[in-house]
């Protein structure tokens, strides 16, 4: 049937098209929130016959602050660590990436609806009238947007096709009202000049906590005079949008270690896409700012040879779902584990030459000292160092984008155990929770283990040449990769343990990647709810359920990223929060049927005008400014059925 309306659609377009625009496709985004999602499907087409006027485009435009342009090498531009010997870190800098403080006004309406113009209601009504559009076989809704210039401000127009029924549809503004005057009484009369009593009604109050924080509330009546705050056995759901660009300050440190990994996959990704198309050179290194490389060798040669401290134990002296604390105390924690340290100190190399002579350094000093710090982790770095300690393993020389791969597995442990700090001392998540969740647990070796299957026998990756091919060599002789490219290993050693220096895995990577981000996501959402509505009971519901969603594929991680979450919640949580609060905006919808006919009436009240101003006249004589108490926009929407 849908083919059908796009007849419609073509033979309006040849009527009409060349003084009109008319499309076919998805409604706009005021008559969505007006009319609500009962009566007009999301996702469902319908025919929109309006005017367009682009003449006032340029003096519509949002003024903006520019950004700052970062001046310099682009070495220098990515670096979000600062140097962990030296306090050299450009606040100026992580600030510029990390917080868009853009001055724009955030509005309701799509920027293409600005430009959106009614046409006269005679008009509409003309065309609606035609014998040839009345007789028209299919169904859906045809909306006619109108100058608003009659008596009772049109706005809108609808002529839905039915086979049994005639359905009109009028929606018209009713302009600005105190906030006291929307009363059950009144709402009821007018339901009741067109459609007799109410038989059935649903309120929808919606409360914006702040911009990014709203609580819808819903609930259905059959009473001929319903309440219109119900805060005792309504369905209560929580919207809630976290931008990367409103990142909490708490928090900033978090995300930027989410960018680094962020821009060292894409570089190792860029690298071997390099390397297939036949280009040469060394992959990018981009995150550091530099550091000494002697101080760098003397902090690492400290760092292996420590003892680890003993990790920090709180007990329950401090509050439950107190977030802040958590991430303050995650920032000056104990870090036990040898390459989680490693991942503070490396990830400041200024280039990827001085990576790459970072990771010789530490197996230099893993193969010659009697290191006490032994790594307990499961990354391939710390395999790698823990068979140097125990010699079964010659030094490795890494080569194209292993540096990076090394770096990238490191970090991702060492920032989901952040996470995982965070989560459990606050008590809102167990860790076997936040594992079975993240899909992070105790990884299993698959044969990388070089002790499996090997006995002791001392393995090398370099100094072999004359050994002939490795092949050919039994499970016992020494193994060595010398003089192979990446092409000939892979295809001769991917199946033998101890070879691979990186298992880096692209899709792994990025699904890894993602799960850090939504627990990121997480974790703000979490920080919003316990500054702006204090409720902590929810707190632990929440953060199971936003947990366990499947994670959106995150590629990079910039400003314009944001998550969404719409999540059930119980009533008896906010009703403290609400009680005494006006709503933000209101949808009560009443319905009556009688022999012939069903009538719907649709009240939407919003503080703010929903629709641009420039949309039709009747906007431009708003008396807002002239009543003091708090008031709402107003539109009503009726709808009319009636039998053939």
């Amino acid at each position: 049937m849908s083919a059908n309306l796009a007849n419609i659609y073509a033979d309006l377009l040849r009527k009409y098209g060349e003084h009109h625009t008319i499309t076919y496709g998805a409604p706009p985004s005021y008559l969505l929130t007006i009319v609500g999602p009962e009566e007009v499907e999301p996702g469902k087409k319908i025919v929109f016959f309006y005017k367009e006027d682009r003449s006032m485009a340029m003096a519509s435009l949002v003024k903006t602050t520019p950004k700052k342009t970062m001046e310099g090498n682009s070495d220098v531009n990515l670096d979000l660590t600062g140097s962990p010997l030296k306090d050299d870190c450009l606040a100026d800098a992580i600030g510029d990436l990390s917080l868009n403080l853009q001055l724009e006004v955030i509005n309701p309406w799509k920027p293409e609806e600005e430009y959106h113009r009614g046409l006269p209601v005679d008009l509409a009504r003309k065309i609606i009238c035609t014998e040839s559009f009345q007789r028209e076989r299919c169904s859906g809704s045809c909306w006619f947007l109108c100058d608003g210039n009659d008596f009772g401000h049109t706005q809108l127009l609808q002529y839905e096709f039915d086979k049994s029924h005639f359905c009109r549809g009028i929606l018209t503004y009713q302009g600005v009202l105190p906030v006291s005057f929307v009363t059950a009484q009144s709402l009821a009369r007018q339901h009741f000049m067109a459609g007799g009593e109410p038989l059935e009604t649903c309120i929808e109050n919606s409360y914006q906590v702040n911009p990014n924080i709203t609580l819808n509330c819903i609930w259905w009546s059959h009473s001929s005079v319903p309440e219109l705050i119900n805060l005792s056995d309504c369905d209560v759901s929580l919207k809630q949008i976290f931008r990367v660009s409103n990142c909490s300050p708490i928090t900033q440190d978090l995300m930027n270690q989410l960018r680094i990994l962020a821009y060292i996959r894409e570089d190792i990704i860029n690298y071997h896409s390099n390397v297939k198309s036949g280009q040469r050179g060394d992959p990018t290194y981009r995150c550091g700012r530099g550091v000494d490389m002697g101080e760098l060798s003397e902090s690492i040669n400290q760092m292996m040879n420590e003892v680890s401290p003993v990790v920090d134990s709180y007990g329950n002296v401090h509050n439950d779902f107190d977030f802040e604390e958590a991430i303050q105390r995650c920032k000056f924690r104990n870090i036990t584990d040898l390459t989680d340290k490693l991942w503070e100190l490396l990830k400041s190399c200024g280039s990827y030459q001085d990576l790459k002579l970072a990771f010789s350094m530490v197996f230099q000093c893993a193969a010659r000292c009697n290191i006490v710090n032994t790594p307990t982790n499961t990354n391939r770095l710390a395999e790698i160092i823990r068979e140097l300690v125990n010699r079964r393993l010659a030094i490795p020389c890494l080569n194209g984008a292993e540096p990076l791969e090394l770096l990238f597995e490191i970090g991702l442990d060492k920032v989901y155990k952040d996470y995982e700090f965070i989560y459990t001392e606050s008590k809102v998540c167990s860790s076997s929770l936040l594992k079975d969740c993240s899909g992070t647990g105790v990884e299993e070796s698959n044969g990388d283990d070089p002790s499996q299957g090997l006995g002791q026998t001392r393995k090398s990756l370099h100094n072999g040449g004359g050994r002939g091919d490795a092949t050919a060599a039994t499970a016992g002789a020494r193994k060595t990769l010398l003089h192979l490219n990446a092409a000939v290993r892979k295809e001769k050693f991917d199946d033998v343990p101890g070879l691979k220096n990186s298992r880096f895995d692209e899709q792994e990577s990025l699904h890894r990647l993602s799960k850090l981000f939504q627990t990121h996501c997480t974790l703000e959402h979490l920080l919003m709810l316990q500054m702006n509505l204090n409720l902590p009971n929810i707190c632990v519901d929440v953060c199971s359920k936003l947990l366990k969603k499947k994670p959106k594929l995150v590629e990079s991680i910039d400003d314009k990223l944001s998550d969404t979450i719409d999540i059930d919640v119980s009533a008896h949580y906010v009703r403290e929060y609400l009680e005494g609060k006006d709503p933000h905006s209101r949808r009560i919808i009443m319905k009556s049927n009688k022999k012939f006919r069903d009538v719907k009436t649709t009240f939407y009240f919003n503080m703010e005008n929903i629709c641009p101003p420039e949309l039709a006249q009747c906007f431009q004589c708003d008396d807002k400014e002239m009543i003091e108490d708090r008031t709402y926009h107003s539109w009503l929407y009726r709808k009319i059925k009636s039998f053939k």
